[in-house]
């Protein structure tokens, strides 16, 4: 998921206007990047808890 959160938004910066993730305030870009790094550690994580069963 951050993988391809990466791809679009190079694709996204280089086409149109110039976007920097910022941290202070939370723009919409990294706002997207968080929830994909979250995304992708709690599946991560149900995978594992999945195998102990």
């Amino acid at each position: 998921m951050t993988i391809i959160w990466l791809i679009v938004w190079f694709i996204a910066n280089n086409i149109g206007g110039h976007e920097p993730l910022l941290f202070n305030p939370v723009n919409v870009w990294t706002a997207t990047l968080i929830l994909a790094v979250g995304i992708d550690l709690s599946a991560a994580h149900a995978r594992g808890a999945a195998k102990r069963r």
